[in-house]
């Protein structure tokens, strides 16, 4: 993989419609420690009151004030650090996830409603003023400010905890009580990647069988993933081309065109390349058009939890 970012080619904007829009993410060390948990509280519970005030005196008597509701999370984040210090680790994750999709909700519907009253101040019979709508303006603004290192550290504690996962050998808790601690410390890596490999082999009436390459050339990552689809470039009716399933930040894929082959995490994506976490050289690389193209016809396999494999096989069994 190229260690510098190529310069852009004349041909690259038949690839431009491949990739979804820039979304960036500086990268960070991914340790899991308190201060990632600490971070979380401290930025979030800073977006429940806005710099200066509230902005009142708006149509309906609507008050532009910070985010409801999200005092509360501190406690969830708590808890779910409790997990993690427990050994839970999945578990943690999980419940960071829905307090961070909790939060985007709050946050999504607070721009909503300042947006509209931006656009009813203009455009309707009750106009508000200039300097109302500025007021509006900078709370908006000032709630950006707030939100983002908020979205941040959501994002750094989320990365640390799935690459505590897969890196660092957790598996899924044991959720019997039955099965003795002695037993599930002497049980060999290898049978644990076996046990995944047998999951993945077994017939599968709700989705089609998928080819991938051997599950051994995974890995560490053996324990935690498994093959899903591969990505495969397409056209439309209008000989458009366009990926399916499309490329998406922070999530795993499986390079087999690389030597040797190795897992990737994406970084960044943009028109003219990508910026992935080399798992096999433990930093970031930057791969351009060109090369996407080539990894593209060697095979790009997206990786998925092996849990929900298991999860999804276990509802299966209920019904």
């Amino acid at each position: 993989l190229p260690s510098e970012p190529s310069k852009a080619k004349s041909t690259s904007n038949a690839f431009d419609h491949l990739l979804p829009p820039v979304r960036c993410f500086s990268f960070v060390m991914l340790q899991v420690d308190s201060s990632l948990f600490s971070n979380v509280i401290i930025s979030v519970q800073r977006t429940s009151a806005l710099p200066g005030g509230s902005v009142s005196g708006l149509p309906g008597g609507l008050v532009i004030e910070g985010l409801k509701g999200v005092n509360s999370f501190g406690s969830d984040v708590a808890e779910a650090q409790k997990e993690y210090e427990l050994g839970r680790a999945r578990s943690a994750l999980s419940r960071i996830q829905q307090v961070e999709t909790q939060f985007s909700g709050i946050l999504g519907r607070w721009n909503a409603s300042v947006g509209t009253v931006l656009t009813s101040g203009r455009q309707s019979a009750q106009k508000l003023s200039l300097q109302k709508i500025n007021e509006v303006k900078n709370a908006q603004t000032k709630m950006q400010l707030l939100a983002g290192p908020a979205t941040k550290s959501f994002r750094d504690l989320i990365t640390a905890l799935e690459h505590a996962i897969s890196v660092e050998g957790h598996v899924p808790e044991v959720e019997t009580q039955n099965e003795g601690a002695s037993k599930t410390s002497t049980q060999e890596p290898m049978a644990q990647a076996e046990s995944v490999e047998s999951e993945e082999s077994e017939p599968n009436d709700d989705s089609p069988a998928i080819d991938h390459p051997d599950p051994n050339l995974l890995g560490r990552y053996a324990l935690t993933y498994r093959f899903g689809s591969r990505i495969e470039k397409k056209r439309t009716e209008n000989n458009k081309s366009y990926l399916e399933p499309k490329l998406q930040v922070d999530q795993f894929y499986f390079l087999m065109g690389q030597q040797p082959p190795r897992v990737v995490r994406i970084r960044q994506l943009d028109r003219s390349q990508m910026t992935v976490l080399d798992t096999h050289l433990n930093r970031d690389v930057r791969i351009d058009i060109n090369d996407i193209r080539q990894l593209l016809e060697q095979g790009i396999w997206l990786l998925q939890p092996a849990r929900t494999l298991s999860t999804n096989k276990k509802g299966s069994d209920d019904d």
